[in-house]
């Protein structure tokens, strides 16, 4: 488990300036759901995958109410327990943030 998680976060040093963006970028959802298929799916259900592990779903994120936009970009630059460091940049979160209320039920 700990050598995969080193690899894993390998890879995320790796990508993660490839996915740089000019600031004042527009949120895109599309440019977000390719970060959370690079970045998250490993762990989290991003679309139809299955994992190995419980963290909620994607899904499940972008519909709990108490997950607004504010929570999200406070949740993405803050340490968690059980994630892997994952540094990203604003842009990037707006990104997500997009993705997430792409995927909320009407």
């Amino acid at each position: 488990m700990k050598m995969t998680l080193g690899i894993a976060l390998v890879v995320f040093a790796l990508v993660v300036p490839a996915f740089a963006q000019e600031p004042g970028a527009i949120p895109n959802a599309a440019r977000g759901q390719a970060l959370a298929g690079r970045w998250c799916a490993p762990c989290h259900l991003v679309q139809l995958r299955l994992t190995t592990i419980d963290p909620p779903t994607f899904s499940a994120i972008a519909n709990d109410p108490g997950k607004t936009p504010d929570h999200l970009r406070v949740f993405f630059v803050s340490p968690h327990k059980d994630m892997p460091p994952i540094q990203l940049t604003s842009p990037q979160i707006e990104d997500l943030i997009a993705y997430l209320g792409s995927l909320k039920r009407q």
